[in-house]
């Protein structure tokens, strides 16, 4: 019974192994897409991709191959393993599907600069006004696109903006009638410096600024900084004098 008892565990410790080495590769190809696609840098640790990564994760390399470990045994008739074998592919196929698609779902497609912030937007903040994130390529070539978004001091514009977020649900940083050109990025971020910059005494992040622009052999004078407030932590954006984005820290 013991001899019997240990192949067992050497047979499902194989087919754990095999469950796992075939899970690593679609993990490794996921989290690329994350990380270089989905969530670059600096948006990956604050603004959702390192969740994205940890959820898909658990759900790849943690659910599966523990599910094979605890329910294969050869023991079993053909029918029995095959059906088990479906099982374990239907639960982390669909498991992993919506790990997928909710880090997905999440990516920013585009970084909103709107009023003194600057903000992600997810696709579904659009509440389908947006039908693909190429749409916004026409506003900045970066990826994601930063955006220009200006909400003149009007108060029909104004209360336009309010029905749209209650009647649509879509917060004005995902409003597209207010989108503006990239010459206007440019100009906006120039008219906010003294804001951003009181801020990085505010948040104690001057040393930051000041080590970023010694090791990059550049002076105050030649860049422009914008503060990224994402879900999970902040980052300051920094530009050239021409609104190009350049460099975060």
């Amino acid at each position: 019974m013991l001899k019997l008892t240990k192949q067992l565990l050497i047979t499902k410790l194989k087919a754990t192994g095999v469950h796992l080495s075939l899970s690593f590769i679609v993990f490794v190809y996921l989290a690329y897409q994350i990380y270089f696609n989905w969530y670059p840098q600096p948006y990956f640790f604050i603004d959702g991709g390192w969740q994205g990564i940890r959820l898909i994760g658990a759900v790849d390399l943690v659910l599966g191959p523990l599910i094979t470990f605890l329910i294969f045994d050869l023991r079993k008739r053909r029918r029995e393993i095959v059906f088990d074998l479906m099982v374990i592919a239907v639960i982390q196929i669909g498991a992993l599907a919506y790990g997928i698609s909710l880090a997905y779902a999440r990516r920013p497609v585009a970084i909103v600069v709107i009023d003194e912030f600057v903000v992600g937007a997810t696709m579904e903040q659009y509440g389908g006004k947006l039908q693909s994130a190429d749409q916004l390529k026409q506003y900045s070539d970066e990826k994601p696109p930063i955006i220009y978004a200006h909400a003149p001091l009007d108060k029909e514009v104004f209360d336009e903006i309010e029905r749209i977020k209650e009647e649509e649900n879509i917060p004005g940083h995902a409003q597209m009638q207010l989108y503006k050109s990239p010459a206007e990025l440019t100009a906006a971020l120039k008219s906010k410096q003294q804001v951003y910059i009181s801020r990085l005494d505010l948040f104690e992040h001057r040393d930051r600024y000041e080590a970023w622009l010694k090791q990059q052999g550049k002076s105050a004078d030649e860049v422009l900084i914008a503060r990224f407030d994402g879900r999970y932590g902040t980052a300051w954006l920094v530009f050239d004098l021409e609104g190009r984005y350049l460099d975060y820290f």
